[in-house]
């Protein structure tokens, strides 16, 4: 489940756009300023409606939201909320009980054990009542159909089920087919009639898991740092979503039915729906499954206003990631001007473009180049936050120092004219692309219901914006930043404070596959019609055509705003110049002969656009996108950018400088460690795509002509040209006819470097130290060389079953049986180009001293499949319904279409071959189809083991019993070839 924190919400959270004309139906309220043209529909019992009609594709974006999170958690039983969101996932007394007579008696002795385990001192005494936790949870499976929520809702084609809970909110995400939408509301019904603490103790073993993941991570430590200081008597800084460990080791059954019956209640609670429906027919259904729903008044929530902060409050936190600071000042809650005008300074401040902190201090290569700022509104308060990475040699104080500087720029108005509606329009500008997929307009529904805001007075945010002049942002910064901020200094090295959840003894509860409870046959004997599938004819969707110099042009026409995108599309990549990512990168910071760098960031932002440039292994794509009314003056100063920008000595030896700090600093980062570097190495050996880049000597010794030269040659070597928007061909073609000029001769493309796929053929291991609780592990095996379809069509079927969600095979036998792991999966892969091979990959994180049982019960199930036949048949609906109502839509359209040709099967839709060959399969050739596919495909390999861990706690003689093992230093990891 997920633990929402703001670190993702780094794009704004209440931008608006009045110049978006929504596609779709329905009865709208006409509401002044409503991007997403939402009815908004109250229930007799006080439950809300939130819908938003958008006819993209035959799918809806649910969201079911209660309006509670951490922040109301019980004081001595934190993470509560988080807590019963997992259990949600967990069943009724009709979902998932095969006798709920007869489990309800254990379960409620689990509940009393619970609490005579929290009141218990003794430490053997507590052993002992948790022994008898554990047995009495064993005869409570015996009455369980495990996993039934996850069954049906699978079996309806639902895509990203899963929920999160964050301080104000806890929410319940479903994608499912538009025609499903009843069955959706019977099963969401049922779920939210009753808290049933099934399976506890196991998932409990999984949010253990999930805390001990937290220690693991260096910007969950920071976050909380952060808020603590801000918010030192507030629940947002006292409690954390997580909990505490303390809390987590002595959960209380009855605190949790206290919440769940508290704050799960019609009156607090929101049915937000996003894409292609009737409203009427919606509010139908609503009505009829949660409308006799009772609701209850729901205690305020209350606090102490925050003490005043009288000078900086400064903190550290250690951990092997990256130097960097976090700075943020505490402001007014959500709603209010000033929690608005926080909105426009974190843009004002860092944009990516031409904000104060992206112009003064990015461009011009001061500090990192990842610093930046955002607004982050919450009921009670908001809050600033900024950040900002050293770069060589440079102290966190003077970042600090820097960063602070450009929020004094704020404060003496010391910023242009144009910055401020430059920043309303690029805030239009975005809503306007957000507003094109469902879970955006859901979410932008949801905010507005956990802010507790009026839909009408939420829509008007972007007018009150507009209303807001210089001398009011001025002013709003010299009230707000003051001595009273909050620095946390994240250092690296090792965190010797890190708090561990020790797991209690806990047995392997049985997984009952087989029998299904009276609800689910109810469930599954509902019919719904079904959708027709849409596969694109894509010779016939793009049109074709070519310049006067030769080079194609393909147009796919935006149906739904005025924004446009023109992409290059250029066959070279970094394996045919290692040097192209540098150069590439250099371009940001270049002038031209009428432009400085930074000019042409501002000239751009002014417009309402973007460019960017993007190195990939075989193909390089040069991207310009906005407002369609700026496209002849962008490409005009696009062109002008590739043709005329000029060397710049210094910025190159800072870029330098620059690359190699990160380098430094993704060596200290585990994920790249891992599923970059490690991964590489497992499938091409030493030289790889990944360390296939220059070297220090040949970075330092990179001369800015050079650079210079491949920038301004990028487009002289084969390639075509990519347009999407509303502007008629011929005018495109008259744009692009006068400033995209290219010379008569292309030039030959440099030699692809080509890397070697390693064999797989015993098992191996290779570990890789890192200090931290968890280890994480990746079985990687190739397979077939080169693409073939049928492997990639019957891989489908057996990843949905076997690998992939909620109730896949391995997630419920290593995570809900076993408890051996947070996050488990497998997935058979198929290659992106034709001449590389098909993957089996396999992934689990588990505790260091679970390693071993994690990753022989991962061995176990992959070799010898379980065969639930109920399961393959919910897979194999799942994947029809999916197929059904997926719709390859706008951009998508031609990238669909370039992906099916780089696998050797140009203008052909994949998924068409997905579907006939499963369309018409009963429930025992679905069976025999994955079965076929596993004995054929999976059984009897050998694999590559990466395991990466602490050394001195893995258990090394038993990574020698898989295998060899080789030990890698992470420098090696890294080593450029």
């Amino acid at each position: 489940m997920q633990n929402r924190i703001p670190l993702a919400l780094l794009l704004c959270t209440a931008l608006l756009a009045s110049a978006f004309k929504p596609s779709g139906g329905g009865d709208p309220d006409g509401t002044p300023g409503d991007p997403v043209n939402a009815i908004v529909h109250k229930l007799k019992n006080g439950m809300t409606l939130y819908l938003s009609v958008y006819k993209d594709a035959p799918r809806v974006q649910t969201m079911i939201a209660v309006r509670a999170g951490s922040k109301n958690d019980p004081p001595e039983t934190t993470g509560l909320a988080h807590y019963l969101e997992h259990m949600l996932f967990k069943g009724t007394a009709k979902i998932g009980s095969l006798n709920w007579d007869q489990e309800k008696i254990l379960l409620q002795q689990i509940s009393d054990l619970y609490e005579s385990h929290r009141k218990e001192t003794d430490p053997a005494r507590r052993k002992a009542i948790y022994a008898q936790i554990d047995s009495v949870s064993q005869l409570a499976a015996s009455y369980v159909a495990t996993n039934e929520y996850d069954k049906m809702v699978s079996s309806l084609g639902a895509k990203g089920t899963n929920a999160f809970t964050s301080l104000e909110e806890t929410v319940y995400i479903n994608d499912i087919p538009a025609n499903e939408l009843e069955k959706w509301f019977y099963l969401e019904s049922e779920r939210f009639r009753q808290c049933v603490l099934r399976l506890f103790h196991t998932e409990l073993e999984a949010v253990y898991e999930e805390f001990n993941i937290g220690q693991d991570n260096d910007g969950r430590k920071v976050y909380k740092t952060l808020m603590n200081a801000l918010f030192p008597s507030h629940t947002y800084g006292t409690q954390t979503t997580i909990g505490t460990g303390e809390h987590l080791k002595n959960p209380s059954h009855v605190n949790i039915q206290q919440f769940f019956s508290t704050y799960y209640v019609p009156n607090n609670m929101a049915i937000i729906v996003a894409g292609d429906f009737n409203p009427d027919e919606v509010i139908r259904l609503a009505e009829k499954y949660f409308g006799d729903y009772q609701p209850k008044e729901v205690p305020k929530f209350t606090y102490k206003q925050q003490p005043e902060l009288a000078q900086p409050d400064v903190r550290n936190v250690v951990g092997p990631d990256k130097q960097s600071i976090n700075i943020a000042y505490r402001l007014p809650g959500a709603g209010t001007d000033d929690a608005l005008m926080a909105q426009i300074v974190g843009q004002m401040l860092s944009n990516g473009q031409a904000g104060l902190i992206d112009i003064d201090l990015v461009q011009k290569q001061k500090i990192g180049p990842d610093a930046g700022a955002f607004a982050w509104a919450l009921t009670d308060y908001s809050l600033l936050w900024l950040q900002g990475s050293p770069r060589q040699g440079q102290t966190l104080d003077e970042v600090r120092a820097l960063i602070l500087g450009e929020v004094e720029k704020l404060k003496k108005g010391e910023f242009e004219d144009w910055l401020l509606p430059a920043v309303i329009k690029n805030m239009k500008l975005a809503r306007i692309r957000e507003m094109e997929d469902n879970n955006n307009r859901a979410s932008y529904m949801l905010e507005a219901f956990v802010l507790n805001k009026d839909w009408a007075e939420y829509n008007q945010y972007l007018a009150r914006m507009e209303k807001f002049t210089k001398q009011d942002i001025v002013a709003f910064a010299n009230r707000h930043f003051k001595n009273n901020y909050v620095v946390v200094n994240k250092l690296e090295g090792e965190d010797t404070d890190v708090y561990k959840v020790e797991k209690p003894k806990i047995t392997p509860v049985p997984v009952n596959t087989t029998d299904n409870s009276a609800f689910k046959k109810s469930f599954d004997g509902m019919t719904s019609p079904r959708i027709q599938p849409a596969f694109v004819d894509f010779d016939k969707v793009i049109q074709t055509t070519k310049l006067k110099n030769g080079i194609q042009v393909d147009f796919l026409r935006n149906e739904n705003n005025p924004t446009f995108s023109l992409n290059y599309v250029v066959d070279m990549g970094k394996d045919h110049d290692k040097t192209l990512g540098l150069a590439i990168t250099y371009l940001k910071y270049l002038g031209t002969d009428k432009y400085s760098a930074e000019d042409l960031q501002k000239e751009f932002y002014k417009l309402g656009l973007s460019f960017d440039v993007f190195v990939g292994d075989d193909q390089s794509y040069v991207t310009l996108s906005g407002l369609e009314e700026s496209f002849a003056d962008g490409v005009k100063l696009f062109e002008h950018l590739l043709a005329n920008c000029q060397p710049n000595a210094e910025a190159l030896q800072n870029l330098v400088a620059d690359e190699l700090k990160q380098r430094e600093d993704a060596k200290k980062n585990k994920a790249v460690i891992l599923r970059q570097g490690m991964l590489n190495y497992a499938m091409f050996g030493p030289k790889s795509p990944f360390t296939n880049v220059l070297s220090e000597e040949q970075l330092k010794a990179t001369k800015p002509e050079e650079l210079v030269q491949r920038v301004k040659q990028l487009t002289s070597y084969r390639h075509k040209v990519f347009f999407y928007g509303t502007l008629a061909q011929k005018d495109v073609l008259k744009v692009l006819g006068v400033s995209h000029l290219v010379p008569k001769k292309l030039m030959e493309l440099p030699k692809r470097t080509e890397f070697v796929e390693q064999n797989t053929d015993a098992d191996k291991v290779i570990f890789v130290h890192f200090p931290m609780v968890q280890a994480e592990i990746m079985l990687v095996s190739r397979g077939t060389r080169g693409f073939n379809l049928d492997e990639y069509v019957n891989s489908r079927l057996y990843n949905e079953y076997f690998g992939a969600g909620l109730s896949s095979v391995v997630f419920q036998q290593i995570r809900e049986s076993k408890a051996l792991a947070y996050s488990a999966s497998t997935q058979f892969t198929s290659p992106s180009l034709a001449d590389r091979s098909h993957y089996y990959r396999g992934y689990v994180g588990t505790q260091v001293d679970k390693m071993p049982e994690a990753i022989d019960a991962m061995r176990e199930i992959i070799e010898n499949m379980p065969v639930g036949k109920d399961q393959i048949a919910s897979a194999h609906a799942s994947l029809l319904r999916q197929i059904e109502t997926e719709r390859i839509t706008q951009e998508n359209v031609y990238w669909a279409a370039q992906a099916a040709a780089k696998r050797g099967f140009p203008g052909r839709d994949l998924r068409r071959d997905i579907y006939t060959r499963f369309q018409n399969a009963n429930e025992q050739a679905a069976v025999d189809a994955v079965v076929k596919f596993q004995q054929a495909r999976v059984k009897n390999r050998r694999y590559t083991f990466l395991v990466l861990g602490d050394r001195d706690k893995v258990n090394m003689e038993y990574l020698k019993k898989i295998g060899p093992v080789t030990e890698m230093t992470i420098d090696e990891v890294f080593k450029a070839r």
